[in-house]
C-alpha cells in the first residue's frame, strides 16, 4: 500500500453547520446534481470515529477498522434510501474502504475521507471520479483551516441559525431523543451556548479570511429566497444550476424532514421560523441571548431582553453550569485532621 497521503488535491465540498440548523434539509437540496457526487448522509466518521477512537492508542488497527465499519453501516442505515441492489453493495462498499487504507492511514483523517470518496464512487457504479464529492457533517467549520491544508481544492459552507430557533429544534428531541443518550435540557442548553458559539466565530472568521473557500449562509435566508440563495451558492461552488437545487430529495425520493416535533415537512417549510418564544422558556433565551449577544449582534440577529436581566439569568444558570462541568472539591478531607 501507498504511504499515508496528508493532500488530496480532488475538488471537495463540505457542508456543515451545527446540528439541527437545517443543515439535513440543505443537504438533500443537493441529491441529483449532475454535477457533484453526494454522499447521501452525513459522512459520520468525523464524529464518531475522529478523534476519540482514532487517537485512542490502545486501540488496535482491528479494533479502528470495525469501529469504522459500524460507523459507515449504521450511517447509511440511518434513512431509508437504499436499493436492494445497494443494501448488498454496503459490505462491498466498507470492504473497498478498508482495502485502502493501509495500518497509518486507518488513522488520517485525509486518507479515510478520499478512501470513502473512492470507494462510493465505484460501489454505485457512477462514472464521476473528476466530479466534486460533497458530504455532510455537523460542526466542521472550527477545523476548517486543516481541511484546507489537506485538501486544497476545499470548499465548505455553514448553514448558521437564530440560536434561539437552534435550541427550540434541539429541545424537541431531548425527551424522546437526546435523553436516551443522556442530555437532558440543561445539558441540550450548555452544548448550545458553547458549540453555537464556536460555529458561528468559525464561520465569521473563516469568511472574512477565506472568501474564496467558505460561504456562511443563514438557514432563514435560504427558507425564505431558496431560488435566490442556491443561485449564490451554485456560483460559489462553480456548478451549474439545476432545478433539483430547489427540491428537497435523498437518492430521487422526496425528503420529509427530520424534526423533532413529530412534524411531516413536504420540501422546504418555513413553520418554526422564528418561533422559539412559544418553544423554549424565556428565562432560557435570555441566558442564550447573554452568552452569544456579540455573535448574534454580528450575523443580525436582535435580542430580545435587556442585557443586564439577562446576566442575572444567566447567573443563575451558572450555578448549574459550573457545578456540573466544572467545579473540584478542593476542601474533600484526604486525611484524618488531628485533635
Amino acid at each position: 500500500m501507498s504511504e499515508v497521503k496528508t493532500k488530496d488535491e480532488s475538488e471537495i465540498f463540505i457542508l456543515t453547520g451545527h446540528r439541527k440548523s437545517g443543515t439535513s434539509m440543505f443537504h438533500r437540496l443537493f441529491d441529483g446534481h449532475s454535477g457533484i457526487t453526494v454522499y447521501p448522509v452525513d459522512i459520520c466518521v468525523l464524529y464518531a470515529y475522529f478523534p476519540c477512537f482514532t487517537k485512542n492508542k490502545n486501540l488496535s488497527e482491528e479494533n479502528l477498522r470495525l469501529r469504522l465499519k459500524h460507523v459507515l453501516k449504521k450511517g447509511l442505515y440511518s434513512q431509508d434510501i437504499l436499493s436492494k441492489e445497494e443494501e448488498i453493495h454496503i459490505e462491498e462498499f466498507i470492504k473497498k474502504v478498508n482495502k485502502r487504507l493501509n495500518s497509518t492511514q486507518i488513522r488520517n483523517k485525509v486518507a479515510v475521507i478520499k478512501a470513502i470518496k473512492d470507494a462510493w464512487i465505484t460501489v454505485i457504479k457512477q462514472n464521476k471520479d473528476s466530479l466534486p464529492f460533497l458530504f455532510k457533517e455537523t460542526s466542521q467549520a472550527i477545523f476548517f483551516q486543516g481541511f484546507k491544508k489537506s485538501f486544497p481544492n476545499l470548499k465548505m459552507i455553514s448553514l448558521i441559525r437564530d440560536p434561539r430557533d437552534n435550541y427550540a429544534a434541539i429541545k424537541a428531541g431531548v425527551s424522546n431523543y437526546y435523553s436516551k443518550m443522556g442530555e437532558s435540557e440543561k445539558e441540550s442548553l450548555a452544548s448550545v451556548i458553547n458549540r453555537v458559539r464556536m460555529d458561528l466565530k468559525a464561520a465569521e472568521l473563516n469568511q472574512k479570511n477565506y472568501p474564496k473557500s467558505f460561504l456562511a449562509i443563514k438557514f432563514e435566508e435560504l427558507l425564505k429566497n431558496t431560488e435566490e440563495i442556491m443561485q449564490k451558492i451554485t456560483e460559489f461552488l462553480n456548478i451549474s444550476f439545476e432545478e433539483t437545487l430547489l427540491k428537497t430529495t435523498i437518492k430521487g425520493k422526496p425528503y420529509k424532514g427530520n424534526s423533532h416535533d413529530g412534524k411531516v415537512f413536504s420540501g422546504i417549510s418555513t413553520v418554526n421560523l422564528g418561533r422559539w418564544k412559544e418553544r423554549i422558556q424565556k428565562e432560557e433565551a435570555m441566558i442564550i441571548e447573554y452568552w452569544l449577544k456579540d455573535l448574534m449582534d454580528f450575523w443580525e440577529y436582535p435580542i430580545e431582553y435587556e442585557i443586564e436581566d439577562s446576566q442575572k439569568e444567566f447567573s443563575k444558570f451558572y450555578e448549574w453550569y459550573n457545578c456540573h462541568y466544572f467545579y473540584h472539591d478542593s476542601f474533600k478531607k484526604h486525611n484524618k485532621l488531628k485533635n
